[in-house]
């Protein structure tokens, strides 16, 4: 009888698709108690299962020696990622200046709630700038 070990890879990548699912269940439940007139219950689900698969994905980050991603999957999810922010960009910004263009020249009132809008929109990219800046002089 021989025992084949298993590549470090494919056990993080399982473990890695196990918690997605953990979070995918999560999102379900909240829809479905949603759906089902029992918010509460399927709130109280999406917190268990996100915060169970955020302490998973932090303790095997940084506490273990598991590793989650291969040298493809890290580059495709920074491709990903920065596609997703020059979208957020290129569409959000227009939007933005033409939201305050709006307002200043009197045919639209922004609501508090846009502003509110504006307002995350402008701090996911501090946020970026902030990082970037961290990785670019850390590298």
């Amino acid at each position: 009888m021989s025992t084949t070990q298993e590549h470090p890879a494919r056990r993080g990548q399982r473990y890695n698709r196990i918690i997605m699912a953990v979070f995918a269940v999560g999102i379900v439940s909240f829809f479905a108690g949603m759906l089902l007139d029992q918010t509460l219950a399927g709130l109280v689900v999406y917190a268990v299962a996100c915060l169970g698969g955020i302490a998973a994905l932090l303790y095997l980050q940084f506490a273990s020696s598991v590793q989650l991603t291969d040298e493809r999957e890290q580059r495709l999810n920074e491709r990903a990622s920065g596609a997703t922010i020059m979208i957020a960009a290129y569409i959000g910004l227009p939007v933005v200046i033409g939201l305050y263009l709006l307002d200043n020249l009197g045919y639209y009132t922004i609501p508090p709630v846009v502003w509110g809008g504006i307002y995350a929109y402008s701090a996911l990219f501090l946020l970026w700038g902030v990082v970037y800046t961290v990785v670019r002089y850390n590298a």
